[in-house]
């Protein structure tokens, strides 16, 4: 009789370890399916800061081509002012018999300096635009990234949590076998 109820104690407490290894061992296997999936979101936030990183330099290498254009073309409307004032200058020095001739002339030369004036300043504008531009999307940039690194700071303590449970359930389900 004794034997029969040893062994059923036996028994019993052999079902309730099973159980309780089976239950660990689906626990720690929910963990590690769980770890996959944050492992990948990571992977695709990773992959998403680089490409962050690299829309970034383009437009950034897109919008320093086209300042260093505008730098150029603002260069080249000042040379042409200055020409322009230049030959306006010699024209007023100069004694011309042809008054008409030299009203005409001048007329000219300062329909072309407010031409030249006038480029001049929708270039200088243009380029503050564009720097405005630039600084919000920089602006922009920087939130975005501040955000990605919280979600990956996030992500990595989650992890490292997660790695840190199913290495217990192991040795709890190691432990169990013994």
């Amino acid at each position: 009789g004794e034997e029969i109820d040893s062994l059923q104690k036996s028994h019993v407490s052999n079902m309730q370890k099973l159980k309780n290894s089976e239950l660990r061992v689906t626990e720690t296997k929910r963990k590690r399916r769980e770890l996959a999936l944050n492992i990948k979101i990571k992977e695709e936030l990773i992959k998403e800061l680089v490409k962050t990183g690299k829309d970034a330099q383009s437009v950034s290498k897109q919008y320093a081509l086209k300042i260093t254009k505008l730098d150029q073309e603002s260069e080249q409307a000042k040379m042409e002012l200055a020409e322009t004032q230049k030959q306006l200058q010699e024209l007023e020095g100069k004694e011309l018999r042809d008054i008409p001739e030299k009203a005409k002339l001048q007329k000219e030369f300062r329909k072309k300096m407010d031409a030249a004036n006038l480029k001049v300043q929708r270039q200088a504008t243009e380029l503050q635009q564009n720097v405005a531009q630039m600084k919000h999307w920089q602006t922009q940039l920087q939130m975005r990234l501040f955000e990605e690194s919280e979600k990956k700071k996030k992500l990595e303590a989650e992890i490292q949590r997660n790695q840190q449970q199913i290495k217990v359930g192991f040795f709890l389900f190691l432990y169990d076998k013994e």
